[in-house]
């Protein structure tokens, strides 16, 4: 049997808004891996993007052994685009609700406003764009933890990565039938719209469902959890 869980994501698997969760634990991953009575970890990093979300798994792998471990992947949003500042030697994400002011004390504010107007210009106003990157960000990852035998349980938050209706051609279409095989879901819906569904408390504006919706979701996904940690 496997004896840790390692949840990798963003804000939601690291369960911003949840009181006393300087760890990060206080996530459902986190009290299903204490009901479970296995040790958690999670490297998820509120706000961040896909991009960044395949490095927090490439860099625990990279430090720590594989075995043993089940990883559960919640991916975000495609529009949200992680980049590499020089200089400041460290990466931010760009999304539709960065502000300059997030940008200006590592480019300073006129930089800031330059980036933010190439991000809405460009990568943040096509869907083809995102989901080119995203898919294959999730592929290579999906093909990373084949190659390393690791197990893992995926969901996601943007159902549009894997929509065929539009900006889906043959290349595109591709990618989702070959990552969206492992994907899993809240009853078929992402966290965030489950949480709402079932009328537990969602933070304004932050969007964060908060400890009742946490505690259900370990309801939720305990059974499946503990199938992959014997598996």
């Amino acid at each position: 049997m496997k004896t840790k869980i390692v949840g990798f994501g963003d804000s939601f698997v690291f369960g911003s808004e949840l009181a006393n969760n300087d760890l990060g634990d206080r996530s459902w991953i986190g009290i299903s891996a204490r009901r479970l009575q296995v040790a958690y970890e999670t490297l998820a990093v509120p706000g961040c993007g896909n991009e960044n979300i395949a490095r927090q798994i490439f860099t625990y792998f990279s430090n720590h052994p594989a075995d043993n471990v089940l990883a559960v992947i919640n991916w975000t949003w495609g529009s949200r685009w992680d980049f590499y500042v020089p200089g400041m030697e460290q990466w931010t994400t760009l999304g539709l609700t960065c502000v300059p002011d997030k940008l200006a004390p590592m480019v300073g504010s006129h930089e800031a406003a330059k980036i933010l107007e190439f991000y809405n210009r460009y990568p943040g106003n096509s869907t083809l764009w995102d989901k080119w990157r995203t898919l294959q960000c999730i592929y290579g990852v999906q093909q990373f933890l084949q190659s390393i035998k690791v197990s893992s349980i995926q969901t996601y938050m943007d159902y549009e990565i894997w929509d065929q209706r539009w900006h889906a051609p043959a290349y595109i279409k591709t990618l989702q039938t070959l990552t969206e095989k492992d994907m899993e879901s809240f009853q078929g819906q992402n966290f965030l719209d489950w949480s709402r569904a079932k009328g537990f408390a969602v933070t304004e504006p932050g969007l964060h469902p908060l400890e009742q919706a946490h505690e259900a979701a370990a309801d939720l996904w305990i059974d499946r959890y503990e199938q992959m940690l014997r598996a």
